[in-house]
C-alpha cells in the first residue's frame, strides 16, 4: 500500500469520528486530500493530481478529480464550526484562556485571506476564514460574521482573548469583543484621535504623557477602551496596545502571543505548502484549500507527542494511530507536519 493510501484510509476512520454527520463519499475524499497534501506538500493542482492514490495513469483523470472536489458546494466554515467546537473545548480546559489572532495574507495578484486562528501549544491552528478579490486590505465588517462563528463555537464559561494587528484597531472591531464578552489585544495606528480627561489627543502622544491612557474613547465613536505603552530598547517602533484591562506591562506584552499567526501563514506558504502560488482563482476554491490545510494542520498537531505531553489536545478522540508505529512509512504527520514543527 502507498503512503498517500496508507495515510488516508487511517484518516477515514478519524474524520468519521469527528464528523459523524458526513456523509462517506465525501469524507473519504477530503480523507483523500488531506493525505495528498500531507505527502505531496503543495497547493499546486497538479503536483497534487499527480499523487493521488487513484487506479489510473490518466493525468486528464487525476485532474478532473481534483476540479471535482475543489467545486463541491459543501459549507468549509459549517465543516470547521464541528471541528472548533471539540477543538476550542479542549484549549479552554481547566479554566485556561482561549487566545484567537486575526490577520490577513495575501496571495498572488488580487486575492487575500482573512484569518481567525486559535492558538495551541504555542502554535496557531486555522479556525475560520474568508477569501476575498481584493489587492488590499479585507474590511473588518467581513471579520464579524467569523467571531459570530466563533462565538457559537464557545461553551457558556469559555474565556477568549482577541489579538491583532494596527490594521484592526477600529472601534468596530473592539466594539464586537465587548458585545462577546470577551478580552482584547488590539495594537493601534500612532494617528488614530482618542477623546480623554486630557482633552483630544492622538495615540502617538501617550509616550510623552509618560503614563498609560484608561477610559480612552477611540475616534470619537463612544467605544471606550484602555492603552497600554511599551517601547523597548533596540526596537523601532513602539507598541500602543488597546485592551479591555488596567494597562500594565506585562498585559501589554499579551500583544506578542500574536505572532503564532505569522507562523502558520509561513507554513502555508513559503517554508512548506506554497499557497501563494496556487494557481486557482476562485475565491470558493481556495477556501476548498485552506479547509485542507486546516485539517491537516490540526490532525498532526492532534497526533504530535510533545504537544499530547503540554496540552490535552487528545481529548479530541479522532487520532486512531499511534504516535510509534513502525507501519508509518510516509514523513511528516505524527512527529510533527513539518521540519521542526515543535522547535520553532
Amino acid at each position: 500500500m502507498g503512503s498517500v493510501k496508507h495515510l488516508a484510509v487511517s484518516l477515514v476512520s478519524d474524520l468519521s469520528e469527528l464528523f459523524p454527520h458526513m456523509n462517506k463519499s465525501p469524507r473519504e475524499k477530503l480523507a483523500i486530500m488531506i493525505a495528498t497534501l500531507i505527502e505531496t506538500r503543495s497547493c499546486n493542482t497538479m503536483e497534487l493530481a499527480a499523487r493521488l492514490p487513484l487506479e489510473t495513469d490518466r493525468a486528464e483523470s487525476r485532474y478532473t478529480w481534483i476540479e471535482r472536489f475543489l467545486s463541491a458546494t459543501t459549507d468549509d466554515m459549517d465543516i470547521m464550526a464541528e471541528l472548533a467546537s471539540r477543538l476550542l473545548a479542549a484549549v479552554c480546559g481547566h479554566g485556561k484562556t482561549i487566545v484567537v489572532s486575526l490577520d490577513q495574507t495575501s496571495l498572488e495578484d488580487d486575492r487575500a485571506i482573512g484569518m481567525v486562528s486559535v492558538r495551541v501549544g504555542g502554535r496557531a491552528l486555522p479556525l475560520f476564514w474568508t477569501v476575498r478579490r481584493t489587492a488590499g486590505n479585507i474590511a473588518i465588517k467581513d471579520y464579524l460574521p467569523l467571531l459570530d462563528r466563533l462565538k457559537s463555537c464557545l461553551t457558556k464559561d469559555s474565556k477568549v482573548l482577541i489579538l491583532a494587528d494596527r490594521f484592526f484597531g477600529t472601534p468596530e472591531l473592539i466594539a464586537a469583543c465587548q458585545c462577546h464578552g470577551w478580552s482584547w489585544r488590539i495594537r493601534l495606528k500612532v494617528n488614530l484621535t482618542l477623546h480623554h480627561d486630557s482633552g483630544e489627543l492622538s495615540v502617538s502622544d501617550i509616550a510623552s504623557l509618560g503614563k498609560v491612557v484608561t477610559g480612552a474613547n477611540l475616534c470619537g465613536s463612544g467605544v471606550i477602551t484602555n492603552i497600554g505603552y511599551v517601547h523597548d530598547r533596540g526596537h523601532k517602533e513602539a507598541w500602543f496596545i488597546a485592551m479591555d484591562a488596567q494597562p500594565t506591562r506585562q498585559r501589554t506584552l499579551d500583544y506578542g502571543l500574536r505572532w503564532s499567526i505569522e507562523s502558520m501563514f509561513s507554513d502555508f506558504k513559503s517554508r512548506c505548502f506554497g499557497l501563494q502560488h496556487t494557481r486557482l482563482q476562485r475565491p470558493d476554491r481556495i477556501s476548498r484549500i485552506l479547509l485542507v490545510l486546516a485539517l491537516a494542520l490540526t490532525w498532526a498537531t492532534a497526533n504530535g507527542p510533545l504537544i499530547n505531553v503540554t496540552l490535552n489536545v487528545r481529548s479530541l478522540r479522532f487520532c486512531t494511530m499511534k504516535p510509534k508505529s513502525s507501519s508509518i512509512k510516509y514523513r511528516g504527520a505524527l512527529i510533527g507536519l513539518l521540519p521542526g514543527f515543535y522547535s520553532r
